[in-house]
């Protein structure tokens, strides 16, 4: 009985190292023209957020392996993507301000989010709005810093340590220059995010 216990066990492990080298990789064979069809369904009502995750996450992987998604395949995605600011659910509005950051050097007129990303960033819901300014930080340029100013400069010396971190950290490097100009003088201390030209 002692070896068919120990036939059985060795059985188990084989099957386990069989499975671990099979690779397991749900992602691995992703069809683009599939993933970015199935962004549709970010147009549907209700939201369904579970379906709305799985195919964020998707294209998030995509990207992240260097698919080339093209400017006009990537435009009609994060459209679609901006009805999904409608749900209040936290890990799909999370996955939504991640997808924004990545997918803003692909897509054209990625500022349409911008108004969305500032409510959520002066908003009561304090769970999105260190993610939403990080966010917009990433689709800022200095023709819409002016009128952002304020909104950072409240971010700085806000109470919650989360949002003051990221209005802190989000010193916008884009393109090789640092495009925040700002100064606040707080109970903490003095904040100063300059404009650098590298």
């Amino acid at each position: 009985s002692v070896r068919i216990q120990r036939g059985k066990m060795l059985s188990l492990k084989r099957d386990k190292k069989d499975d671990e080298s099979a690779g397991s990789n749900p992602f691995q064979r992703l069809d683009k023209t599939a993933v970015l069809q199935d962004a549709r369904t970010f147009n549907e009502t209700p939201i369904h957020p579970r379906r709305c995750i799985q195919i964020l996450t998707k294209i998030l992987y995509m990207i992240g392996q260097g698919e080339a998604i093209g400017t006009t395949e990537a435009t009609e995605a994060f459209f679609a993507m901006t009805k999904l600011f409608q749900s209040k659910d936290i890990m799909l509005r999370r996955m939504v301000y991640l997808t924004i950051k990545e997918m803003s050097s692909l897509a054209d007129d990625v500022i349409i989010v911008t108004s969305s990303l500032t409510k959520d960033m002066t908003g009561k819901e304090d769970l999105y709005r260190a993610s939403a300014i990080r966010a917009l930080c990433t689709i800022t340029d200095s023709s819409m810093l002016q009128s952002l100013e304020r909104y950072f400069k409240q971010a700085i010396v806000d109470k919650d340590s989360s949002v003051a971190s990221a209005a802190l950290t989000s010193a916008l490097v884009r393109d090789g220059s640092v495009i925040v100009d700002l100064c606040v003088v707080s109970q903490y201390g003095v904040y100063c995010l300059v404009y650098v030209s590298i």
